[in-house]
């Protein structure tokens, strides 16, 4: 099965960053990385019946835990995740 998700930038200042997160633009949820406290929050799920939200939000917490270690808090505008 193919994956494809995309986040998108809504929300960032010195101490939080807010991602969109989803199959598509039309239906996504909300994840955001506190900056203080290093902890990533779900803010909102995906709200359909067709997609999983947990595979998502899990997917979506991955990559922008990888913004953080790895990318030394490169927070894009835009970013998907693909396999």
């Amino acid at each position: 099965m193919a994956v494809f998700i995309i986040m998108l930038k809504d929300y960032e200042d010195e101490n939080r960053v807010v991602y969109c997160y989803g199959p598509n633009e039309e239906t996504m949820g909300k994840i955001e990385y506190d900056k203080i406290n290093n902890v990533i929050h779900q803010l909102s799920p995906i709200d359909s019946n067709r997609y999983p939200d947990d595979f998502f939000f899990r997917r979506a917490g991955t990559r922008l835990a990888r913004m953080v270690i790895r990318e030394n808090s490169n927070f894009v505008e835009r970013t998907t995740i693909e396999s």
